[in-house]
């Protein structure tokens, strides 16, 4: 009885903040992990010819996603949640509705030159039409999580986005098995159709299941506010993932599907941190919003933005590490030469990581508008020097390009950040400790070129992995901490 007791009064002291954020990292790292275990199975099974299919298909459909839904799904949503947040069902049916309507748009411009798009999408017309039916559902699913996740409800959306993880995957594997055995031409096409599928399948419940809910379409509030937050966001999340894709993408054009598939596969290994990192973000934005006007809150603001970014470096660093060992379990021996760009692109992800930080607070203040100037700039210098290196240098030079371009874009949003801050506060008080934040950054650039060093050196190399993961033991020590620290817990409750 006494030990139930204990144990019914420690409960209450993890907040619900805590437990979603938990639990989201999980679900994450669980869904996105479980494509990247897969990774073995594919490039063991499809050609890398294939594998650049599947790479192109993605990269497309991530960059174009970004037009078709009129950038609802980004930063502005979780906005507006707080804005209207007694009629949240009503503006979440009604924004849905309106990607609706531009996803429709964008599939009659499709329809009326099938050829065309195939063409220069460099894609086979059955994959753009599941592209046209994703950019009508998908929506739906992502204002579904974004809405659990903001409110705390972690249960459904954990049990929602595992199991169609699974299912897509196994689908997956089964229906690439069955057309590698039959000899058909359309592995490529067989594993994105059977995937997407199954998400497609999911976020058509969800979307009947918002507009039931919120029934309601129309609403001029509701979307004027929203584009107002979001046309901004179009060209800022279209060159965002320029900054992603367009390395892929040109490739393409200059090089072959094949050279697409060996890069695309190491840049994906490359990014798996990204799981990490995306579930560090989600859960830090609400923390980030509720305490950046509170005196008490900017100090754990500042304490706690840059263990999480000192965290994820360390993550970024041990994956260029053990590249060698990782590429030799995930491809095969035809990816191995490519892993001197795994250290670039790792290291471009990190500055990444640092341009989200400073533009969650422009999205608070809600100046989106003024991302669009660093995203685009980044996105020009990006496309330029690929187009530049890549004939030059070979598809490595993308990895390179990436790099350039993402440290431009954290630079750039670091300083607009600060400067529309001190306007709006009318302070000097920055929100990060930007100094703290340069150090980290360079610190993970010198140490993942350092990797490479080390590649023909294993034993020196394992030294210090153990070293990287001792100090991330330390670091990940000092965050346990810190979420004991009363005050932080009551500011994620």
């Amino acid at each position: 009885m006494g030990k139930h007791s204990a144990k019914q009064r420690r409960i209450p002291n993890v907040s619900q903040g805590a437990k979603s954020a938990v639990a989201y990292t999980f679900a994450s790292l669980f869904s996105k992990g479980l494509a990247f275990i897969t990774v073995p199975f594919f490039t063991r099974i499809m050609s890398t010819d294939e594998i650049g299919t599947v790479n192109l298909y993605n990269s497309w459909q991530s960059t174009l996603t970004v037009i078709a839904t009129l950038s609802l799904t980004y930063g502005g949503y979780m906005v507006a949640l707080k804005e209207f947040e007694h009629e949240r069902d009503q503006y979440e049916s009604s924004v849905l509705a309106l990607t609706t309507i531009s996803s429709c748009i964008v599939a009659a411009l499709y329809f009326i030159a099938p050829n065309f798009w195939s063409k220069i999408l460099g894609l086979d017309r059955s994959l753009l039409v599941l592209m046209v039916i994703g950019f009508l559902v998908s929506p739906a699913t992502e204002f579904w999580l974004a809405r659990q996740r903001y409110e705390y409800r972690y249960k459904a959306a954990t049990a929602v986005t595992i199991l169609s993880a699974i299912v897509a995957s196994v689908l997956s594997v089964i229906v690439v098995i069955f057309l590698r055995n039959n000899h058909s031409e359309a592995v490529a096409e067989g594993r994105l159709i059977a995937n997407y599928g199954v998400l497609y399948a999911v976020a058509l419940v969800l979307w009947i299941y918002i507009m039931v809910r919120g029934h309601k379409i129309f609403n001029f509030k509701y979307w004027s506010f929203s584009l107002a937050l979001s046309l901004p966001l179009i060209a800022n999340q279209f060159a965002t993932q320029i900054l992603n894709n367009s390395g892929r993408v040109m490739i393409g054009w200059f090089v072959n599907n094949s050279a697409v598939g060996i890069y695309g596969t190491l840049s994906s290994i490359s990014t798996v941190s990204t799981i990490v990192w995306s579930a560090i973000n989600s859960s830090f934005i609400p923390f980030l919003y509720r305490n950046i006007d509170n005196n008490e809150g900017k100090k754990k603001i500042k304490n706690l933005s840059q263990l999480l970014l000192a965290v994820y470096a360390m993550v970024c660093v041990l994956i260029t590490f053990l590249a060698p060992e990782v590429v030799k379990i995930m491809a095969t021996d035809e990816y191995y030469s490519a892993i001197y760009i795994m250290p670039a692109i790792s290291a471009a992800i990190f500055q990444n990581a640092i341009s989200n930080m400073y533009a969650n607070v422009l999205l608070y203040h809600k100046k989106s508008s003024y991302i669009l100037i660093s995203s685009v700039t980044a996105a020009v210098v990006n496309i330029v020097l690929n187009a530049l290196l890549i004939p030059l240098f070979g598809y490595q030079a993308a990895a390179y390009s990436m790099l350039i371009a993402f440290m431009l874009l954290s630079y750039l949003q670091m300083f607009i950040s600060r400067k529309l801050h001190f306007k709006i506060t009318d302070s000097c008080e920055t929100v990060y400790n930007d100094s703290a934040i340069i150090v980290i950054q360079w610190a993970t650039i010198i140490l993942s070129f350092t990797s490479m060093v080390l590649y023909h050196f294993t034993i020196l190399r394992y030294a210090a992995v153990i070293g990287l993961l001792l100090v991330g033991c330390i670091l990940l020590k000092k965050y346990d901490k810190l979420g004991k620290d009363r005050r932080v817990r009551d500011c994620l409750d």
